[in-house]
């Protein structure tokens, strides 16, 4: 099981039959996209809701999916949500031996770890080496073992077989990759009931998680729910230092959200993505990973 920062290998060529599954799955919010070998959806991506039904209402709604568009058995992409793990940026000396280097990494896991009571699992990723480069620069990505095995087990109930777990910064950082944003680049993601921030560069990664209910907002059009949120961003931005944004997710469909949001903030462009609605963002990214893979 991988939860790490996987650099695509866009070059690769597909096999016409092969076809990438994702399913982004929540207590909240369920996703199911599959895309063919050209990154087309073989069916209308699903997104279900909920708000007030039962377990047993969830389980039946998504078991009629998964019917539907015959996924029993497949392996799928999927992630944890940002708030079910960390990912940590680490640089280290590149004249550093690889015993050494590898017993650093792990007493940074350790130390990373030893507050969290759960037992954990981990992951992590060397990214590529510039010319000039003076560190080893790795991402580091720690989860709770309870809630990778939860999410395995609410797949493995609908039939679905989980071929990687992701952790949902991981693929927020991807889409930029995948599209060649050139770094540094911040990528605000806006979803129905939070919103992350997330910063890379190729020296340092950061992430912050934005309490923001948007389908309260979308119900009430209560203009103090959006004032602070975007008064929060704001700080983030100056805290970090980041100069603009591009926008990704749901609220990119709401013109009238949309517009309010582009008015104070600092945005450098909108992630639209071509083939599939804006709520699928992270998992068309999982998808063209499964298509990597």
């Amino acid at each position: 099981m991988k939860l790490a920062l996987k650099m695509p290998d866009l070059g690769r060529v597909f096999k016409k039959t092969k076809t990438g599954v994702s399913v982004y799955m929540t207590d909240k919010v369920f996703r199911v996209l599959e895309l063919d070998a050209n990154r087309k959806p073989t069916f209308e991506p699903v997104e279900l809701v909920f708000e007030h039904e039962t377990e047993d209402e969830k389980s039946k709604a998504i078991s009629n999916v998964v019917s539907k568009h015959k996924l029993k058995g497949k392996e799928v992409v999927t992630c944890l949500p940002a708030d079910e793990g960390i990912l940590k940026f680490q640089k280290f000396p590149i004249a550093m031996s690889k015993k050494d280097l590898m017993e650093a990494i792990d007493w940074y896991i350790k130390s990373e770890t030893q507050q969290i009571k759960e037992e954990t699992i981990h992951d992590y990723y060397f990214l590529e080496k510039e010319p000039d480069d003076k560190y080893i620069r790795v991402v580091i990505t720690i989860a709770r073992k309870s809630s990778v095995e939860k999410l395995k087990e609410n797949l493995k109930k609908f039939g679905l077989t989980p071929k990687i777990i992701d952790y949902e910064i991981v693929d927020i950082i991807n889409y930029g990759i995948i599209n060649n944003l050139p770094p540094p680049f911040a990528i605000l993601y806006i979803d129905y009931y939070e919103g992350v921030l997330t910063y890379y560069s190729k020296g340092a990664i950061s992430y912050n998680k934005i309490d923001f209910n948007y389908r309260r907002y979308q119900e009430t059009q209560d203009p103090t729910i959006l004032d602070t949120f975007l008064i929060e961003v704001r700080n983030l931005l100056v805290i970090n230092e980041i100069s603009n944004i591009y926008l990704a997710g749901p609220i990119i469909a709401d013109e009238g959200t949309l517009e309010n949001v582009m008015m104070n903030l600092p945005v450098l462009g909108i992630l639209d993505l071509e083939s599939v609605p804006p709520a699928f963002f992270v998992p068309y990214v999982m998808s063209i990973r499964g298509l990597e893979e």
